[in-house]
């Protein structure tokens, strides 16, 4: 397995790709520590985890608090001795209103940003000293292609992943010294809850269409780029956004 003996830390697990890639980690091993705001839906995948034979633990963590991240550090090294790879999947994006620059409020601009800028960075800075005890580790931040061709009346999301597209490069830079790789995956339109709920069906068929692979993504279709990225497969690459897309940004 790729990932046995390490410890997975995945922020916003609790449902869509961030369960996904929980139980991907765990199918290679990786013992996984669910990270999510939502205790109902974090404590569910943490369950289900366990129920299918994996190691697993759930920490409530919002991660735009610089305590709350330091705690999901604390707990994963102290449960199961260490961190080696963290996933920054944590994001706004369910429920995320359509709206132009102008109507946005500014309370959601910073939320939307506080999670996944702002979350991205305490997360990495609560994990690194872990992963300097390790001797190295691996992060995988989740970016988007709205980073590239800007999803039309939803600014601070487009530019949220933008942000972490470049922060995986920054932190790529400062971290490399010690062992450890940052990566991104920008995926494209993939078919969870929370898109098929807020984006019509006929734009999806649509997006479908510009696609050099002729179909929707699906959320499994993100775990084989997380693995590559959380383990040692890709143990020469670093600061690098992989996007997942079927084709779109290079059809575009």
């Amino acid at each position: 397995m790729l990932l046995e003996g390490k410890v997975a830390i995945v922020t916003g697990a609790g449902q869509g790709i961030g369960r996904e890639y929980a139980f991907g980690l765990a199918r290679e091993g990786a013992a996984v520590v669910v990270a999510d705001i939502d205790e109902v839906h974090g404590k569910q995948v943490e369950a289900d985890l366990r129920e299918a034979g994996h190691q697993a633990l759930f920490v409530r963590t919002d991660v735009s608090d610089e305590e709350s991240t330091k705690e999901l550090a604390r707990q994963a090294a102290e449960a199961f001795g260490g961190i080696d790879v963290l996933v920054n999947n944590a994001a706004i994006y369910a429920g995320l209103p359509y709206e132009s620059f102008e109507e946005m409020p500014v309370e959601r601009f910073d939320r939307v940003m506080a999670v996944a800028v702002k979350g991205t960075w305490l997360c990495t800075r609560a994990v690194a000293p872990y992963m300097r005890l390790r001797g190295g580790g691996s992060i995988v931040n989740q970016g988007s292609t709205a980073a590239y061709h800007h999803t039309p009346r939803r600014m601070n999301y487009n530019v949220s992943k933008a942000a972490v597209h470049g922060m995986t490069k920054s932190l790529a830079k400062e971290l490399g010294a010690d062992g450890i790789r940052v990566n991104c995956i920008a995926p494209g339109a993939i078919d969870t809850e929370a898109t098929v709920s807020t984006v019509p069906s006929e734009v999806l068929s649509r997006l479908a269409d510009m696609q050099l692979v002729k179909r929707q993504g699906h959320v499994a279709d993100m775990v084989g780029p997380l693995l590559f990225l959380a383990s040692d497969q890709s143990a020469f690459v670093s600061g690098q956004v992989l996007v997942a897309d079927g084709g779109v940004i290079l059809n575009g």
